[in-house]
């Protein structure tokens, strides 16, 4: 059995297959990358139809990471996947509080999950 093993041609590959579940609900290629991004990293081609998108959202979020603004996710996975040298680029950062001490002292204070 051949498998891919560059990189960057398994997410093209990966990008191919999840293309036809995207074009009849993403609206424009900003929308169709988005609709991608999300599926490529839920592994799932089912959150197709489920995914909703305000028709301001990626121009807005374009604006926000444009002007340097930072990123916050609960997720290590979703930070480390995120370019911090193009993000720093523009101004901004990117962290994940989900280990850091003060957030898992109020967790646990307010008998809550740390991502909450």
């Amino acid at each position: 059995m051949n498998f891919i093993q560059q990189p960057m041609a398994i997410e093209k590959r990966s990008m191919e297959i999840i293309a036809p579940y995207v074009e009849k609900y993403a609206k424009n290629e900003a929308e169709s990358k988005v609709y991608s991004r999300i599926i490529h990293a839920a592994g799932d081609v089912e959150y197709a139809p489920i995914i909703h998108i305000h028709p301001e959202a990626v121009a807005a979020a374009q604006r926000a990471l444009l002007a340097g603004c930072d990123v916050y996710t609960d997720v290590e996975m979703v930070r480390t996947g995120i370019n911090k040298n193009k993000l720093a680029s523009f101004g901004g950062s990117v962290h994940c509080l989900i280990r850091d001490e003060a957030v898992a002292r109020m967790a646990k204070a307010e008998g809550i999950t740390r991502s909450m």
